[in-house]
């Protein structure tokens, strides 16, 4: 493994690698299984594939243990979907909700918070949900597009985004404490995992149909502006009576749990099939187990050379992104007007 500026933060070269993008060096000829040689192209496609895949499992299992730690320790706090508000012209009044009706689930998805509602809704902008509600004791369905917004984030820009038009009861019977034993928490910090996963994978729906902005992305100096607001908040929640330890003690925890979110962002990432990723190798083998073959060197060259500019690419935008967030910009072009 090596730390580096190129590709930034570094990468991982298995034995028998010639580069990065895994390439065989001399020596491992790619014609066949000889585990003798100990180079990871020279073992079967099982393997490889399990070695591949196993770099974001373990971003997975990380992010559960850690939910999982918390789960166990803590508990959850957390407020009940009901509805307070409507908002006139919104999608939900516009849809049929009302009142006082408590969310069971979106497109079959068990809500179980109003943080669970803001964030599948989020990524939902512009396509039809199916919204279950408890109205009077009885189970209601409800069909609702959520609008598309722009929506001004904790560092003062605006992003698009999905809004039922709603918002949530602050009756303190909606506040509710879950514990849970060792073996509930492993299931719960599954559960949080995956949900994650699923949050994700319909954010790049909603990106390609227009629901949600590409701000939403974040490179290196957006990570830390975001790890910056986290130790903020916690430090806030540990309250003004708060003993120094303590309000370390609630940054501490903060962060790890940004920690657990950043890395199952890692882990998915990792496994789209975009070569130079992990999800691009585990293609390239899946032929390889179909066909009996490698894919022909000239295209794999070239597939991960393409899969390098896409990636740089998104660096270049990401970074653009984050320094727009910072208000670098805005700076420059006020600068540029005084001057």
């Amino acid at each position: 493994w090596r730390i580096s500026a190129l590709p930034l933060g570094g990468y991982v070269m298995f034995a028998g690698d010639h580069d990065a993008a895994s390439s065989p060096q001399a020596g491992s000829t790619r014609s066949g299984v000889n585990k003798a040689t100990g180079y990871l192209n020279d073992q079967s496609v099982l393997v490889r594939m399990a070695v591949t895949i196993a770099g974001p499992v373990f971003n997975f299992l990380f992010a559960i243990g850690v939910f999982a730690a918390f789960f166990a320790v803590l508990g959850e706090h957390y407020r009940q979907p009901v509805v307070g508000t409507l908002q006139p012209g919104g999608a939900a009044i516009s849809a049929g909700l009302q009142v006082g009706d408590r969310i069971l689930s979106i497109d079959g998805k068990a809500m179980l918070s109003s943080n669970d509602v803001r964030q599948i809704i989020a990524v939902s902008g512009a396509r039809q949900v199916t919204v279950a509600v408890e109205r009077a004791g009885a189970p209601v369905e409800l069909a609702v597009t959520p609008k598309v917004v722009d929506r001004p984030t904790p560092f003062g820009d605006l992003e698009k985004q999905g809004v039922l038009g709603i918002t949530f009861s602050t009756d303190p019977a909606t506040v509710q404490h879950a514990r849970y034993n060792p073996v509930e928490a492993v299931g719960r910090g599954i559960q949080q995992t995956a949900q994650i996963i699923e949050t994700q994978i319909d954010f790049i729906a909603a990106l390609f149909r227009g629901g949600v902005s590409p701000g939403h992305l974040s490179g290196p100096l957006g990570i830390g502006q975001i790890s910056g607001k986290v130790a903020e908040n916690s430090a806030e929640l540990a309250g003004p009576q708060a003993t120094p330890a303590q309000v370390a003690s609630s940054v501490a925890m903060g962060l790890v749990q940004l920690a657990a979110v950043l890395s199952i962002a890692i882990g998915f990432m990792n496994l789209l099939p975009l070569p130079m990723l992990d999800g691009g190798h585990l293609v390239f083998y899946a032929y390889e187990a179909v066909r009996g073959r490698p894919l022909p060197e000239v295209v794999r060259q070239t597939s991960m050379k393409v899969g390098i500019a896409c990636l740089l690419m998104l660096f270049v935008f990401v970074t653009f992104q984050d320094l727009d967030r910072l208000g670098l910009f805005r700076m420059l072009e006020g600068a540029a007007r005084t001057g």
